[in-house]
């Protein structure tokens, strides 16, 4: 390590020499030492041994500026990392010499954005918490700053819990299976609960299909479906309009009352709130309805059926 004052002072012969030789190996070693040159000048180098880091004189001759590590690696720090400038969506820190205002640079704490022609288009990070809670935690946030499905807007996010919210105001999501005719037809969509497989949606030229599993070696204590008209009876069908389309009256069912009938059809529980307050809305599967209408229909077919057999014998006398 050797450290100088860049200057040699007036001495004799055996004295100027030492002192030079001392200003070179300073100049060799880039003015190696644990603290920094006593005399400076602007563009000087320092092999500050202390942080581990190559530095030289800014162009005013006023501060230091680090480059990088004394291993060699292109490192500020640590023998993985470079830093650069946070930068701004109108001037990234890393961009492109024909496109100034495209590139990376800092959006906000612990956040990365990307910009093109000077406008963000996505952010990775969680936007100083903004993303964190409720959201699936951080996020690579498409277009928007926010959930687009909770906040209502255009945008994508996806979370590292493996969340996806989109937001638009067309088709938010669209899939295509390639194939000529029917030759390629099957599932565009699979469903898995703890790594089974639990429902697909299929495709064909023509049509879709919602599969739920089905198949038999998945069930067992299979009896026959009795009683189901009387059950039937009990399942209250009410007419009443949703409150974001009060100008649109249908038919259907109330979760709530369905439960007690088909228990399976319908998910939630009656009046529960989140840790805010907040509605969390029950749900119902129209769908698994199904089998007990259609048993209560052959139970009402066999009624029918004995009736009719008894009205042609008492006709026939």
């Amino acid at each position: 390590m050797a450290q100088a004052d860049g200057s040699c002072a007036n001495a004799s012969g055996s004295a100027f020499r030492a002192d030079l030789n001392t200003q070179l190996a300073a100049v060799f070693t880039n003015h190696s030492g644990a603290t920094a040159p006593a005399t400076t000048f602007a563009y000087q180098f320092w092999a500050d041994t202390t942080s581990n880091k190559l530095k030289i004189r800014n162009s005013t001759n006023t501060a230091w500026i680090d480059l990088r590590g004394l291993d060699g690696a292109l490192e500020l720090g640590t023998a993985s990392s470079i830093t650069i400038g946070n930068g701004t969506a109108i001037a990234p820190s890393l961009g492109f010499t024909s496109d100034t205002d495209t590139g990376w640079y800092r959006y906000s704490a612990n956040t990365i954005g990307l910009a093109t022609e000077g406008t963000y288009r996505l952010f990775i990070g969680d936007n100083n918490g903004l993303v964190t809670s409720g959201n699936g935690g951080p996020s690579l946030m498409w277009k928007t700053t926010t959930n687009p499905v909770t906040n209502n807007v255009t945008g994508i996010q996806f979370t590292d819990s493996g969340r996806i919210n989109v937001g638009n105001f067309a088709e938010c999501i669209a899939l295509n299976r390639h194939g000529t005719g029917d030759t390629n037809q099957g599932n565009i969509v699979g469903f898995h609960y703890n790594g089974s497989a639990t429902g697909t949606i299929s495709v064909t030229t023509n049509s879709t299909a919602y599969n739920t599993g089905s198949d038999y070696r998945l069930k067992e204590n299979v009896v026959a479906l009795t009683g189901a008209k009387t059950r039937l009876n009990q399942l209250a069908v009410r007419r009443f309009n949703f409150i974001g389309a009060p100008e649109k009256t249908v038919d259907g069912f109330l979760a709530h009352e369905a439960a007690t009938v088909v228990p399976e059809s319908v998910t939630g529980t009656k009046d529960e709130v989140d840790s805010n307050g907040d509605p969390i809305y029950q749900g119902i599967d129209q769908g698994k309805l199904v089998p007990l209408l259609t048993a209560a229909l052959q139970e009402a077919f066999a009624e029918i059926a004995a009736l009719t057999t008894r009205i042609e014998t008492l006709e026939a006398g």
